[in-house]
């Protein structure tokens, strides 16, 4: 595990903004930074800091309010190297590790085991997890043994003990695949209709195809 850390300690990043603050990671063959949308909500820019490059300021990309997903612009170059999203099944009892910096606490790593693959909260099917995850891990990377990504931490049951929650690994391609064609604008995926469009082609707040009020 610890080969996994460091080779991940390249690409978790910690992201900051004026109401909270959160954990990312490089995508680095897709060109973003991969959180949740609760970490960068009602933000334009957030600022992002990590191993590869210095603090700085990041534009958000894409938000999906529903899935709780989000993209950022990633400030380093792109390559095919670095951590890939898993396209195996994920099995209950596998071995997982979540890092992230939680209150604050840079690379903290933490590891359990997957409880429950399809956990059904609102309508999404989540991982439950038994790896210790707090405040800030929020966004961060659910890795397997074999060091591929198979989740976003997103968030845990309050005064619960061993109980969260990370967003599966086929969101996250569900995602980037919705984004593709709009790749380095801003855009959003609406919560009523499941469309993505381009920010700027929402009508005063509301989605141009159904018509639902947008929350940014």
């Amino acid at each position: 595990m610890n080969e996994i850390i460091e080779k991940f300690k390249k690409c978790v990043v910690q992201i900051a903004t004026p109401y909270s603050s959160g954990t990312g990671f490089i995508l680095f063959s897709k060109k973003v930074i991969v959180t949740n949308y609760h970490v960068v909500k009602n933000c334009e820019t957030v600022v992002a800091n990590g191993r590869e490059f210095r603090k700085t300021k990041v534009k958000v990309l894409f938000i999906d309010p529903f899935l709780d997903i989000a993209f950022l612009e990633s400030p380093v170059p792109d390559t095919d190297e670095g951590p890939v999203i898993s396209k195996g099944p994920v099995k209950e009892g596998e071995n997982v590790l979540a890092i992230g910096h939680p209150f604050g606490l840079k690379y903290t790593s933490t590891s359990g085991i997957v409880s429950k693959t399809e956990r059904d909260y609102n309508g999404i099917k989540y991982f439950q997890i038994d790896a210790a995850i707090n405040p800030g891990n929020s966004g961060g990377p659910l890795i397997n043994s074999e060091g591929e990504i198979i989740g976003v931490n997103t968030f845990i049951i309050k005064d619960a003990e061993s109980l969260a929650f990370s967003l599966p690994h086929f969101y996250i391609e569900e995602s980037l695949e919705s984004y593709e064609r709009f790749f380095g604008r801003s855009a959003v995926r609406c919560t009523s209709c499941k469309k993505t469009d381009l920010k700027e082609n929402l009508v005063s707040g509301f989605c141009p195809n159904c018509g639902f009020r947008f929350n940014k």
